[in-house]
């Protein structure tokens, strides 16, 4: 819905390059500190206010103000100070230090500009009716059953990134809520929906097979699904108990089991469809058992009379938190079934989504998977940077900063870099460091998986794969 109902103040591509959007221009000052950014002068909010300098400051002290307790925005924005009005269509943001991601950040829905008076008056609940500048209004929310947007007939500024520069081609979107993978699948065989955007893998071949029904894979970019490892938790504190686990795990044989031949298995922190990819990683754990055991023997730990390892009347055991969802289940059982041929019993706790993050941050954990959307290698700060490590953060390998510290460096490094050609090698670099303190076991790569109509055509993604475009979306329906 995001990318319905809001614009983005610029685009980004898949190749790292930035494109206009609700600004026409931008330039970045020589010191890094000061990006200014000319805007349209023909944009207006689905309410009718325009769309001015002043709305997208307010905008972004909204998301930055931490009364809003906007994590996602809010940290997003990085080292912003404060941005200013420097006449009605001309914006200023300044920054405390430089900040190589604020473009990225910028050409996300979290920060997309809202209605000043939208927002004002309607506080803590403009979740509920928010009002943006994209290509289409929204119009109500049934919580748990369904949300609906509606054709911006006015709309007449779309990016560069879509074919379609007018209104919509469609008149209304319906997203019906089916979070079962087996009702959502019934729903699209008996004609009660159009599209899944979220197609279970293990009905893909089904879907494909069905006369009038197509099915195709969007590549999602950033960080795979990985399973972080707690190197502040005994036993991962242990180096060479993560490489055993890294060696031991048969990751082809899990993304198989689990995703039936429709997702990629990762090699490595950032996928190999993401911008910045270190090929460099793919050969360093190969899966071999005799290479887990031969590890954790020169460690001490030895065959039990169960099987399981001991060392001075201690088993080798860990803790893997799960979610109910995200296939999270399959893999805490495979991950337990795999690591017991090698003497490592594993306990799988399912959790639910506050308690999954409670534990991540917490550092109750030996396992958890964790993922995040990325546009290219520059987000990996978000997860492996010491600065993440902290209890309220997402950085679940619980890295110090005195724990491998070339990370840090290279990804300090790294984030003054605004060019590709600057910041690929440094993340290169953290890439294989990463691998080599073997903070987490790379799974799988993330992907839409979309089971469509056949008479639906131009479905569009984002630069991180993630987001639906609808503006070039077609639908030519059934003669009656």
């Amino acid at each position: 819905m995001t990318n319905g109902v809001f614009d983005t103040l610029v685009n980004k591509t898949a190749d790292g390059a930035y494109l206009p959007g609700l600004a026409e221009t931008f330039s970045i000052s020589d010191d890094h500190l000061r990006y200014t950014f000319h805007l349209r002068k023909d944009v207006v909010f689905h309410d009718g206010t325009p769309f001015t300098a002043h709305a997208m400051k307010i905008s972004l002290d909204r998301a930055r103000d931490p009364q809003n307790k906007s994590q996602l925005a809010g940290g997003l924005l990085g080292s912003y100070r404060e941005s200013r009005a420097v006449d009605e269509h001309c914006l200023e943001i300044i920054l405390d230090s430089p900040y190589a991601l604020l473009l990225d950040a910028l050409s996300q829905g979290w920060l997309a500009p809202v209605a000043p008076t939208c927002a004002t008056s309607a506080g803590s609940t403009f979740i509920t009716h928010p009002v943006g500048t994209g290509p289409f209004r929204f119009v109500r929310w049934n919580k748990g059953d369904c949300l609906i947007i509606r054709r911006n007939e006015a709309y007449a500024w779309a990016p560069p990134v879509v074919d379609n520069a007018g209104p919509p081609l469609v008149d209304e979107i319906l997203f019906k809520f089916l979070p079962d993978d087996n009702a959502r699948t019934a729903a699209l065989l008996d004609g009660s929906v159009d599209m899944i955007l979220a197609a279970n893998p293990a009905d893909a071949q089904t879907l494909r097979a069905t006369a009038g029904l197509a099915v195709t894979t969007w590549p999602i970019r950033g960080v795979p699904v990985s399973l972080m490892m707690n190197i502040k938790r005994s036993p991962t504190s242990s180096l060479a108990v993560r490489q055993a686990i890294s060696h031991a795990l048969d990751v082809d044989a899990l993304v198989q089991e689990v995703f039936r031949g429709e997702f990629t298995r990762a090699y490595g922190p950032v996928s190999q469809f993401t911008l910045g990819y270190e090929p460099g990683v793919e050969n360093m754990y190969p899966h071999s058992p005799t290479k887990a055991a031969t590890l954790l023997e020169q460690e001490g730990w030895m065959p039990g009379p169960d099987g399981i390892r001991e060392r001075d009347g201690e088993a080798l055991r860990v803790t893997f938190y799960a979610l109910p969802v995200n296939f999270y289940p399959q893999f805490g059982a495979i991950v337990a079934r795999q690591l017991a041929l090698v003497g490592i019993a594993v306990d799988v706790e399912l959790c639910s989504p506050p308690q999954w993050i409670q534990a991540g941050m917490q550092g109750l954990h030996n396992l958890i998977p964790q993922g995040k959307y990325a546009s290219s290698s520059q987000l990996l700060g978000f997860v492996y940077h010491s600065r993440k490590s902290g209890p309220g953060s997402y950085g679940w390998s619980k890295r110090g900063p005195q724990d491998y510290p070339t990370i840090d460096t290279q990804i300090d490094a790294a984030e003054t870099c605004l060019t590709p050609a600057e910041f690929v090698p440094h993340f290169a670099t953290v890439q294989m460091d990463i691998m080599r303190a073997a903070l987490a076991v790379p799974l799988h790569c993330n992907a839409t998986l979309v089971a469509a109509r056949d008479t639906i055509g131009g479905l569009r993604f984002d630069a991180i794969g993630a987001y639906p475009l609808f503006h070039d979306i077609t639908f030519q329906q059934d003669e009656a």
